[in-house]
């Protein structure tokens, strides 16, 4: 019947720019996400226009933000190329130094001393890397559990408030006034709670706000578009808590293998500097040990000249990622402007509001 209904006002309209664009916007995840909003605000122009620019100040704001993140990255990651090219330098010079060396022990003597000196003190160098991505784990750890308790808090509010909404269809014992006012001392609580008023705080906010709506006590189905919006956004919020848990867990992976890398380096290292002092007390081992240092100062460079290729992979890929979400908030801007246009013309008529509500 709803079939029937869709396509008998869809052969009256058309021609409808307006019908069109609603047919548009049920083609996306986002623009049905646009669809189910306009739906519950019940042709109300100035809720749905302010729930679209709140959108578009949201999606501006996290644009800001990433090319904020990437600047300083790539600044980041410069600076770590940067180090690894001076040490590659370094490490080609000390080589270079040693093949000439070779054939004068009194010089030997000296160089070894010189490259014990080096040695700890790349070794310290390696112990202050090892603290700094300590506590820089240490940070990232403690801004993801905040958001994850965020994330919870979020939930939490959308299931009470999804249990209090049901009491008014069920049933409850509470009488709808009742309901009402428990709904509306919930609202408070959370905007206490959460008073940044930016993502998907913003979103919790607009869907309780809506369930404070006195009509839904005497309409089922606008009661049903409340719970189903509200359940849509505690799935987007499982999502998120979902990709967040498997970006921490990467930050992990990464960390424990960079320290691994450092220990590693810093056992060489060890090694290194208790064979050049006893290179010292032992002259007559010189060019043996001269042959030893340049094996390696090649190590050396070898290893830096991976952990170069290795920053420039990661710059790379985050530059691409920065790309393609840049790409798609334009695309979401552009479909929010078209629906900023639709609105500000004025309301829908009876037609465009029945074809809106029967659309999925």
């Amino acid at each position: 019947m709803k079939l029937l209904v869709l396509l008998c006002i869809v052969s009256l309209t058309f021609a409808d720019p307006k019908i069109d664009f609603f047919m548009k916007l049920s083609e996306s995840d986002f623009g049905r996400t646009i669809l189910q909003t306009i739906q519950v605000q019940e042709n109300n122009v100035e809720r749905v226009l302010q729930f679209i620019r709140q959108l578009q100040v949201d999606i501006n704001a996290a644009q800001t933000e990433h090319t904020n993140y990437l600047q300083n990255r790539n600044g980041q990651i410069i600076q770590y190329i940067n180090e690894a090219d001076k040490a590659l330098a370094k490490a080609q010079q000390q080589k270079a130094q040693d093949e000439a060396q070779l054939p004068l022990k009194e010089e030997e003597l000296n160089d070894k001393r010189a490259q014990g000196e080096s040695k700890f003190a790349e070794k310290q160098r390696n112990l202050d890397r090892i603290a700094a991505l300590t506590a820089e784990r240490e940070e990232n750890k403690k801004a993801y559990d905040q958001r994850r308790s965020e994330i919870v808090g979020l939930l939490a509010a959308l299931n009470q408030g999804k249990k209090l909404i049901q009491q008014i269809k069920t049933g409850s014992v509470f009488t709808q006034q009742e309901i009402f006012a428990e709904i509306e001392h919930h609202h408070k609580k959370f905007i206490s709670r959460f008073p940044d008023r930016r993502g998907f705080n913003s979103l919790v906010s607009l869907s309780l706000a809506m369930a404070q709506d006195s009509t839904l006590k005497s309409d089922q189905s606008a009661l049903e578009r409340v719970v189903q919006v509200i359940e849509d956004l505690a799935d987007s919020l499982f999502q998120l808590q979902k990709q967040e848990m498997e970006a921490d867990d990467a930050r992990e992976a990464a960390f424990q293998q960079a320290i691994a890398r450092l220990e590693i380096a810093n056992q060489s290292l060890e090694g290194a500097v208790a064979y050049l002092h006893a290179q010292i007390l032992r002259l007559e081992q010189a060019l043996l040990e001269l042959q030893n240092d340049i094996n390696t100062q090649t190590q050396m460079i070898q290893n830096k000249k991976n952990e170069k290729a290795d920053w420039l992979s990661i710059q790379r890929d985050e530059t691409k990622s920065y790309g393609k979400q840049t790409e798609n908030r334009k695309s979401q801007l552009d479909l929010l402007g078209e629906t900023e246009n639709v609105f500000v013309k004025g309301p829908l008529t009876p037609e465009q509001q029945q074809f809106l509500q029967h659309l999925k």
